[in-house]
């Protein structure tokens, strides 16, 4: 099994045994044992929570892969140079060759151009899907798939899921070493999950600093893991170390993993900026707190110039599933953490994915095999039509 869980892992992804892989190495998965399989290749992203989405469906699909870390150039900033490969990096530009596969799946913007190059070059043969925020439309893709924290119009293409995919506690499977370092912590063992700027959104360190004082005096048994993700800021963790001391906490900074971590804690706190990380704290079953965030200064600019005056929200618009998830009860505050069961989003999506092959159902008639408790998916026919 693939595992890129860890927030901390910055420069190689890392293997479940804890092996490294340099950046630019395709990841692979299954042998293509049978021709009737089809060839996958996912265009990983910078972050290590859409490349966790990508590797939870390709593991889910079964079909073999290959994992492709892409580097980009400046020309991707500007929106009229994204076509083709002109906005790959010149030492990534080999990954992308032929035998060409039969579906690309892919995340963010710069991604887009190179699955459509990667679809030409196949002669209209591949499949393309995308995950998350592409910033234009797809109407030529296949298969979008969204969540709520980017709203998109009702289109034929598109799959919207309450959560991202992907449940890393589910699978993690904790080492020798990993047990024998958990053991210096006491439980109830607390986890604080740590993010950092997104787009319009900063860190509250004020807030920050509030929830690990009440999460450090909830008792004086049992302990604090603090985890920080590649968009943590410098000022950030020097807040952390600051605050998160004692012989009872520690930041983790690269093992054991974000998924051993999630599936050996009893509570789980989270920053309200990743997405991702909050789906993933709340399907572990645990009880979970989210930690406030606050609009950076480019947020409060557009929200008086654009949303006040136009009435649109500027993406990712995390107030949606902040507010998801508070109405549906699947979260709580640092002071009183919420317990939930729900299921993961990944059958859905590989669901919807097989459909483009003729295998499965988009319109989910079966559906409520897959469906939770607070989260069945009627909003999915928003999408569909």
């Amino acid at each position: 099994m693939i595992n890129v869980a860890n927030p901390s892992v910055r420069t190689h992804r890392r293997f479940e045994n804890g092996q490294h892989l340099p950046d630019g190495v395709p990841l692979r998965g299954p042998v293509r044992d049978s021709p009737k399989l089809p060839l996958l290749w996912l265009l990983m992203g910078s972050r290590v929570g859409d490349n966790n989405q990508l590797l939870a469906l390709a593991n889910s699909l079964g079909f073999p892969f290959e994992a492709k870390k892409l580097d980009f150039n400046q020309a991707r900033h500007l929106s009229l140079l994204r076509k083709g490969l002109t906005i790959v990096a010149a030492h990534s530009r080999p990954l992308i060759a032929p035998p060409w596969p039969d579906i690309v799946i892919c995340v963010g913007y710069g991604s887009v151009p190179v699955a459509r190059y990667i679809r030409r070059q196949s002669g209209g043969r591949t499949r393309l899907v995308h995950i998350g925020n592409p910033r234009d439309p797809l109407r030529d893709f296949d298969l979008q798939i969204t969540t709520p924290q980017y709203p998109r119009a009702a289109v034929a293409n598109l799959l919207e899921l309450p959560f991202p995919i992907g449940n890393p506690a589910k699978e993690a499977v904790a080492t020798e070493a990993d047990l024998e370092r958990l053991a210096n912590f006491p439980r109830p063992r607390r986890l604080l999950a740590v993010g950092g700027p997104a787009r319009h959104w900063r860190l509250d360190h004020r807030a920050l600093a509030e929830a690990i004082r009440v999460i450090q005096a909830k008792d004086n048994m049992g302990s604090l893991i603090a985890v920080s993700s590649n968009r943590t800021t410098s000022e950030s963790r020097r807040l952390l170390k600051r605050l998160v001391t004692g012989p009872r906490s520690a930041i983790v900074e690269d093992c054991p993993t974000f998924g051993v971590l999630l599936a050996e804690s009893d509570e789980i706190y989270v920053t309200a900026d990743s997405v991702s990380m909050l789906s993933e704290a709340i399907l572990t079953g645990k009880p979970v707190g989210m930690i406030p965030i606050k609009r950076s200064l480019r947020g409060q600019i557009s929200h008086w110039l654009w949303e006040r005056t136009t009435g649109h929200s500027t993406l990712p618009d995390f107030r949606n599933i902040w507010n998801l998830l508070r109405r549906e009860k699947l979260i709580g505050t640092v002071e009183h953490p919420v317990a939930s069961q729900v299921s993961d989003t990944v059958d859905r999506a590989a669901i919807a994915v097989r459909s483009l092959f003729g295998a499965g159902d988009l319109s989910g008639s079966s559906s409520g095999e897959y469906a939770t408790t607070h989260l069945g998916f009627d909003r999915r026919a928003r999408g569909r039509q």
